[in-house]
């Protein structure tokens, strides 16, 4: 058992319910008993929501414990049953105190406007759990942005390429005074992503130049040798020749 727990008696109430006062997370320790003890719970989550991670299954399932747990600290709906997490007040209550809090919700949910605009507006990056109609939401991808620059990221491909989003994104910013660091990020996330939309468009052309002259290359050769030496030729070619 961990040092905090020590040779204490942690299946006495009055002492778990003095310890769990003091941290939350001294729940874990208690005995199973005390952790379905309602007072106790009570105690532990209204000093960290996180301590209802040990709370019994049935205080887990209970609406107004889970409801305390995740206003306190939003991060705490990961443990809440599925039904729950379904629950839109529930879900609402845990994102506006941690954004990010949305991706246990339910896919319903993480689809609901109210919902993720609340998120975002508490952290941008929750854009990245919302569902996919929504990261194509200007008003959301607005919202985000401005919460977060780095959000626009994870927006649909249409709107990381909308030119008024990139203003915004470079103006919020620089009202925040940028650093280097937070330049080098974004490049380093752009660069990323168009290098992958390069990469998909050269092997887009390859196939086409590939089914060009593939029956006049496999003429005494197997298919599969005659496209590796093609391929390396290709791609020394294109190196060379610095074809765009």
């Amino acid at each position: 058992m961990n040092a905090v727990a020590g040779s204490d008696d942690w299946t006495n109430r009055d002492f778990v319910l003095k310890k769990v006062a003091q941290s939350g997370l001294a729940l874990e320790y208690a005995s199973d008993e005390l952790k379905g003890n309602w007072e106790l719970v009570m105690a532990a989550i209204a000093q960290n929501g996180y301590a209802l991670r040990w709370a019994s299954a049935e205080l887990r399932a209970n609406r107004e414990v889970v409801m305390a747990a995740v206003s306190q600290n939003g991060y705490a709906l990961t443990f809440a049953p599925d039904e729950l997490k379904a629950d839109r007040k529930v879900v609402i209550a845990a994102v506006k105190d941690y954004g990010q809090a949305l991706v246990s919700a339910s896919a319903e949910l993480r689809n609901d406007r109210e919902v993720v605009m609340a998120a975002v507006a508490r952290d941008g990056f929750a854009i990245e759990c919302a569902s996919d109609e929504l990261q194509a939401d200007r008003e959301i991808v607005m919202a985000a942005v401005a919460q977060h620059g780095c959000a626009l990221y994870y927006a649909s491909d249409e709107l990381q390429q909308d030119p008024f989003f990139f203003w915004l994104m470079f103006r919020l910013r620089e009202q925040k005074l940028w650093t280097v660091l937070t330049v080098r990020f974004y490049v380093v996330l752009f660069a990323k992503k168009l290098q992958r939309r390069v990469e998909a468009r050269d092997n887009e052309r390859f196939e086409a130049a590939w089914a060009e002259h593939r029956e006049e290359l496999t003429v005494g050769f197997p298919e599969c040798v005659a496209k590796v030496v093609f391929q390396h030729g290709w791609a020394t070619g294109r190196k060379r020749l610095r074809v765009d």
